[in-house]
């Protein structure tokens, strides 16, 4: 099938799926570029729904890195949710680019962003769709190079067989290596993947698994031999510092409601306060932090090209930024309509000071979560949270006492050396912490999940929970915590169980993957979509025991199925900490103490990056003055919704002219109070897929300033489909039309003449509903409809009155009076048409 016909296809079938502007593209700030003029082209796949994926930063600062290049273009790929798979299964199109709708087999290179086990299926979801081989050594060598990257290749080993390569670390760091020895390779090579392979295996951060050969021990143990040029270990790819590293200064502005919908700030990357359990936290030593003055430009030069008002910190450990205080208080000092709400997830009570205090008073409050991680100090200890009880309980009540209303707490059970007294623990705790003194309504979500020891760090030997100890654990959980200002909630113990099997497993697990995929697993980090009992089968039709990776104990001299990636942290070190872990020892962090040993530091190129401390500094947030109403004319902009954009939904709609007016540093009037917003009004909204061209929408802008200037304005700044027509004085002798005209254009042929000649024959054709308040409502549609006209076999228009009774759309009118499908509705494009006053 032609290119072509796929784009078609998709954009015909968006009206027959839920949330459709997960596929559009053309988002703000994506980057479209001639691919047939490039030396290179790479897929940016995140194998999970658009929502999820568009707010990976990893993925924006990939994208932006590749294409600042001038002869490499990146396109991004997501999964597709169940309803569209189906769609794409039934016309037979595959998986098309967000920027250019190419398929995704078309690209050069494919690289997979790994973040998460149970997103493992949904890689050959987009395979499948593809047309793509699911191993690596059954595709031809005019196949895509397919590469792996993120924290879960730290045990790469259970998706091996379905990878090319995986980069190890911090991809800033090789990407643009690998894309020079692709294009080489491209250029002068003998088009045999083979010797790209070994070309890339001598990049630092670079593993190719067809380079090593597996082996298994009579007790099924996976060792690993090295296949010239390939060395082991392989050396995880490190980013000596962020202050000089690439940050994506134009993030894509995604459509829909992504889980972050701010712009996100990397204030540093690392973490060294050394909890055992953690596995970010050892993986990506040492910290290295960006200045205060770095963060500054990149917020200022983001929020004028996104339009966004919210920032997100985002580190390993954001209270432990050294210029925090000074940080938080310049971004208030921003222009207040462009940073109005900072995400700071979580702060130590030490970490509180009165300044900083001052300053998170005055913001607007997003999420705050603290993880205990245990309910007793004793494994806290074990585990080395350096947290006690009295800076839990202090940092409860001062978030309480800065404005936050809801609080996190976060715990694990089947820890290393757990007790039934610690799962105790974790209600007494949360219970106390409930009766923290606070004005107001307050309530602490107990967040509970099991633990999975994870590759590269102290406790990854360990045997992980039985799944019918985490159920008795659950259970006990939800008898004993129960207070009215609590509320638990759960991750589901089966989902770890499937999550502990592919972080510890090895290469057998490949037909375990292909067989749970065939059965019908998908996007099984998702409650609703996860199925255990398809696993269990998938378990037992190829004869893999989940307790040999997950509940079984290995011994000190056992191999490791990730022994041979090297993450910089010494195999001493590790079980060293195991051994401190025992003894209730606590390592310090080595940020304010001396050196831990743990080896990812040579001091000379790798080291901590740590911002010299900013001088004491008094803050003082200063409250804009508020607007005079008199200083302001109330315009009426007029504007066209058509193509792809009329599958925005209406709170999309919003968002979108928000953030093109914020972009196009517009003075518009905003209402009063702690949050104020926008004062941007509509007409009524538009049904999802419907396109028009002519509606309404109403702001405030100064008086002096010409209305008609928005036009040229905002029409640079506005996703394609979406047109402002035009911008007057508002006046309330505009009179709205008394009847409303639309034009349906079917995707076949249709049969409705008999049906409609009956219709306006009738006096009356009353239909029932019922109201959002739960009122029976009768409405004469026949009275409504003022015209119906035929003009071929796939193109009539209708004329609906105004009415004082409820709002009537050409789609009732469709299936109710013309006896027309819902399918036959969804798939026609109606278009409301400008009126002639």
């Amino acid at each position: 099938m032609h290119r072509q016909n796929f784009q078609d296809i998709l954009v015909n079938s968006l009206g027959l799926i839920e949330m459709p502007s997960r596929y559009l593209g053309n988002e703000v700030n994506a980057v479209k570029k001639d691919l047939a003029q490039m030396d290179l082209t790479v897929a940016l796949t995140f194998p999970d729904l658009y929502e999820i994926g568009t707010s990976h930063f990893g993925l924006q600062i990939l994208y932006s890195i590749l294409n600042d290049q001038p002869k490499i273009a990146a396109e991004r790929f997501f999964c597709p949710a169940p309803d569209m798979e189906a769609l794409q299964r039934r016309n037979r199109t595959p998986c098309l680019s967000m920027e250019s709708r190419i398929p995704l087999s078309e690209f050069d290179m494919i690289g997979i962003s790994l973040l998460y086990e149970l997103n493992f299926t949904n890689i050959l979801t987009l395979f499948d769709l593809s047309g793509i081989p699911f191993l690596a050594d059954e595709r031809p060598d005019d196949m895509p190079l397919i590469i792996g990257g993120g924290p879960c290749t730290f045990n790469p080993e259970p998706l091996a067989d379905f990878f090319d390569a995986f980069v190890i670390g911090d991809g800033e760091a090789v990407i643009l290596e690998i894309c020079q020895a692709v294009i080489q390779w491209k250029k002068s090579g003998d088009g045999k993947k083979k010797t790209l392979m070994k070309q890339l295996s001598v990049i630092q951060g670079v593993y190719v698994p067809s380079l090593f050969q597996p082996g298994f021990t009579p007790g099924g143990i996976q060792t690993l031999s090295a296949l010239p040029p390939a060395a082991t270990p392989v050396k995880r790819a490190i980013l000596p510092d962020l202050e000089n590293a690439p940050f994506p200064m134009t993030p894509i502005v995604p459509f829909g409601k992504p889980v972050h919908d701010r712009l996100r700030l990397e204030v540093a990357r690392g973490c060294s306060r050394g909890c055992r359990f953690c596995q970010a936290g050892m993986i990506y030593r040492p910290v290295r932090e960006r200045s205060v003055e770095r963060l500054l430009k990149i917020t200022a030069d983001s929020l004028a090209k996104t339009g966004y008002r919210d920032v997100s910190l985002l580190s390993l450990s954001t209270g432990d930024y050294s210029g925090l205080t000074r940080l938080m208080g310049s971004l208030l000092g921003l222009d207040t309509d462009h940073c109005t709400a900072i995400s700071l997830p979580s702060i130590r009570a030490e970490k509180l000071t009165p300044e900083l205090m001052e300053i998170i008073r005055s913001v607007r409050k997003t999420g705050f979560t603290i993880a205990p991680e245990a309910g007793s100090q004793r494994l806290r200890d074990i585990i080395n949270k350096n947290l006690s009880e009295e800076s839990i309980e202090k940092t409860i009540e001062n978030a309480f006492q800065l404005g936050w209303k809801n609080i996190k707490l976060y715990f694990m059970m089947g820890l290393p050396f757990e007790t039934f007294e610690d799962i105790d623990a974790i209600c007494e705790l949360s219970k106390r912490l409930a009766h923290t003194k606070a004005k107001g309504k307050k309530t602490i979500n107990v967040s509970i999940a099991p633990f999975i020891p994870k590759a590269h760090t102290p406790f990854e030997r360990c045997s992980q929970i039985s799944l019918d100890r985490s159920l008795e654990n659950l259970q006990y959980l939800k008898d004993n915590l129960r207070h009215p200002k609590v509320k638990l909630k759960w991750q589901n113990p089966e989902m770890s169980v499937i999550e502990g099997v592919w972080s510890r497993g090895d290469r057998r697990l490949s037909t375990l993957l292909i067989e749970a995929w065939q059965l019908g697993c998908r996007l099984d980090g998702w409650s609703d979509q996860f199925r255990f009992d398809l696993w269990q089968e998938a378990f037992s039709n190829t004869g893999i025991e989940p307790d040999f990776f997950t509940t079984r104990k290995r011994s000190g001299t056992e191999t490791l199925p990730w022994d041979h990636i090297d993450s910089g942290i010494s195999k001493a070190f590790l079980k060293e900490e195991f051994c401190n872990a025992e003894s209730l020892s606590l390592t310090p962090d080595c940020r304010e103490n001396d050196c831990s040993g743990c080896g990812i530091c040579d001091f000379d190129t790798i080291q901590p990056d740590i911002q010299p401390p900013a001088p004491e500094q008094a803050f003082h947030i200063q409250k804009p003055e508020p607007q005079d109403p008199n200083d302001f004319i109330k315009v009426r902009v007029v504007y066209s919704k058509q193509g792809d954009a009329r599958f925005f939904g209406h709170l999309e709609l919003v968002n979108i002219i928000e953030r093109a007016i914020r972009r196009a540093g517009l003075t518009v009037r905003y209402t009063q109070g702690f949050n104020p917003g926008m004062k941007l009004s509509f007409d009524n909204p538009l049904p999802l897929g419907m396109a028009s061209e002519s509606e309404s929408f109403y702001l405030y802008i100064p008086k002096g300033n010409r209305p008609g200037a928005l036009v040229e304005t905002l029409n640079k700044l506005l996703p394609g489909g979406l047109k402002i027509e035009a911008a007057t004085l508002f006046t309330r002798q505009q009179e709205a039309p008394l009847a409303d005209r639309y034009h349906i254009r079917f995707e076949h042929d249709i049969q409705v003449s008999e049906a409609v000649e009956k219709f306006m024959k009738l006096s009356e054709f009353v239909v029932e509903d019922i109201s959002r308040k739960g009122k029976r409502r009768e409405v004469n549609l026949r009275e409504i409809v003022e015209k119906i006209s035929i003009i071929d076999r796939q193109n009539i228009e209708i004329v609906i009155k105004k009415n004082n009774q409820r709002l009537v759309r050409p789609g009732e009118i469709l299936t109710r009076a013309l006896g027309l499908s819902e399918a036959d509705i969804h798939s026609a494009v109606i278009t409301k048409k400008k009126q002639d006053h």
